[in-house]
C-alpha cells in the first residue's frame, strides 16, 4: 500500500476516534480543604462544583443503574446534597431518624446521614437515615473553645455549625446553649469520645425541659460487663442492665438509646449500627475520621481496603492516621468492606465535593500494531500530480 495511503487511512482513524462512545481512562486531579471553620454555606450554594453527577466523579454514563451508598452530612438542599453529589428526592423515597420512620421535613443542613440511591443518569435517593451522635443533656459550655459536654462526651462546634432551635428552626448563637439544655448533635467521630459537630438543635431550653428527655449515644464499645452492669462506649461509663447486653461486644459500634428519668440516665437499649455499606458492588463515597481496626483502617465502623491503584489528593498512603479526616469514594468489597480507589485528605465535611476526573483520549488499537507507523500530526502529504503525456495528432 502506498506510503500516503496508509497516512491518509490513520488519519481518518484519529477523526473517527473523536466521535462519541470512544473508549477513555481516568486521570484523577483534584483537592480538598480543611480545619475546623465549617460554613454551611446556606441553601444558595457551597462551593459545590457541578459535572457528572451532582459534582463528582461518578459520571452518568459510567454506572447505569448501579447503586450508591453515601454517609456524609447534608451540605445543602435541592434535593439534598451529601458529599458533593446531588440525590434527588423523589415520592417514594423513604426517611427515618434514629431508626423512627420520618419525613423530607426531618432533614436539616448538616445532619449526618446515610443515603441509599439508586442511579440511572441520576442519583436518585431511595433511603435517607438521619442518625444523630448524641442526643442528652448538656452538663458543660466552655465558651472560649466551643465545647459542650453530653453524657460525658466532647462535642467540638465549628463557628459556622450550624445551630438551631427545635420548635422554630431560629438559628442561635454557640453562648446561647447552657447546662441543662437538651440537644441533639449531628457529627462525626473523632475517637476517645470526642466529636466534630455538624448540626446542633436546642430541643428544650434547661428551664423548661420535661421530666422525662431522650437519650442517645453512638459510639464504639470499649468496655462492657454485664456482671456490673457496666458499659463503656466512647468516653462515657453508662449502668446498662446486663441483660441489654449479651449480644454485644468490645469494638462493636452501637447505638444507645433511653432516657433521663428522675435526673438520671436509664438505658433502654443497646444495638448494633445498622450495616451502611453492605451491597457488593455498590459504589460508596463517604467522609469521616479514620480509627485502627483489627485488619486496616475503619470509618463509621466500615473497613478500608487499599490498593496498588488507591489514589490520594493532599496526601499519601503515609498521611493514613488516626484522626486524620478523609474522604473516601470506592466499591463495596464485602459486607462492611470498602475497596479504597480515591482518598482525599483535608477536607470540610460541610464544603467539598470529589473533584471530576477528567477522561483523556485513548489512541487506537490500530496505532499499537508494530508495522503500522505512527501519524504525523500535521499537514497529511500529497502525492505529486503526474501530467498527462500529450500525445501527437494523427492528422
Amino acid at each position: 500500500m502506498p506510503k500516503a495511503l496508509r497516512r491518509w487511512r490513520l488519519v481518518l482513524a484519529l477523526v473517527l476516534l473523536a466521535l462519541p462512545g470512544t473508549g477513555a481512562f481516568s486521570d484523577p486531579a483534584g483537592g480538598g480543604i480543611g480545619g475546623l471553620g465549617i460554613h454551611p454555606g446556606g441553601i444558595g450554594g457551597t462551593g459545590i462544583h457541578s459535572g457528572g453527577i451532582g459534582g463528582t466523579g461518578i459520571h452518568p454514563g459510567g454506572i447505569g443503574g448501579t447503586g450508591i451508598t453515601a454517609l456524609g452530612v447534608i451540605q445543602r438542599f435541592g434535593s439534598i446534597y451529601v458529599n458533593g453529589q446531588e440525590y434527588v428526592l423523589s415520592p417514594q423515597t423513604r426517611y427515618s431518624v434514629d431508626g423512627a420512620a420520618g419525613t423530607a421535613k426531618d432533614l436539616h443542613l448538616g445532619d449526618r446521614v446515610t443515603v441509599q440511591a439508586a442511579a440511572n443518569g441520576q442519583a436518585i435517593a431511595q433511603e435517607v437515615r438521619v442518625e444523630h451522635a448524641v442526643i442528652g443533656k448538656v452538663t458543660a459550655v466552655d465558651a472560649a473553645k466551643r465545647q459542650l459536654t453530653i453524657l460525658g462526651e466532647t462535642i467540638q462546634a465549628g463557628k459556622r455549625t450550624p445551630i438551631t432551635m427545635h420548635d422554630s428552626g431560629q438559628s442561635l448563637s454557640f453562648l446561647a446553649l447552657k447546662a441543662g439544655d437538651v440537644v441533639s448533635v449531628s457529627g462525626l467521630d473523632r475517637g476517645n469520645g470526642h466529636w466534630l459537630a455538624t448540626a446542633i438543635c436546642r430541643l428544650y431550653p434547661a428551664d423548661t425541659a420535661p421530666a422525662r428527655v431522650p437519650l442517645l449515644l453512638r459510639g464504639e464499645v470499649n468496655a462492657l460487663d454485664p456482671g456490673q452492669d457496666t458499659l463503656e462506649v466512647g468516653a462515657t461509663k453508662l449502668q446498662v442492665n446486663g441483660a441489654l447486653l449479651g449480644a454485644i461486644q468490645v469494638g462493636q459500634s452501637v447505638v444507645v438509646r433511653g432516657e433521663y428519668a428522675d435526673g438520671e440516665t436509664r438505658v433502654e437499649n443497646v444495638s448494633p449500627t445498622a450495616l451502611a455499606a453492605q451491597d457488593v458492588g455498590n459504589r460508596v463515597s463517604l467522609v469521616g475520621y479514620l480509627a485502627p481496626g483489627r485488619e486496616g483502617w475503619t470509618t463509621h465502623g466500615v473497613s478500608l481496603v487499599e490498593g496498588p491503584h488507591t489514589h490520594y489528593e493532599n496526601g499519601d498512603a503515609a498521611d493514613l492516621r488516626a484522626g486524620s479526616m478523609v474522604a473516601i469514594e470506592g466499591r463495596v468489597q464485602a459486607p462492611g468492606v470498602v475497596h479504597a480507589e480515591r482518598v482525599i485528605f483535608r477536607v470540610n465535611p460541610m464544603d467539598f465535593d470529589f473533584p471530576i476526573i477528567p477522561r483523556m483520549p485513548v489512541l487506537p488499537p490500530v496505532l499499537h500494531h508494530p508495522e503500522i507507523e505512527r501519524p504525523e500530526f500535521g499537514p497529511p502529504e500529497i502525492e505529486p500530480l503526474v501530467e498527462r503525456p500529450e500525445l501527437p495528432d494523427n492528422d
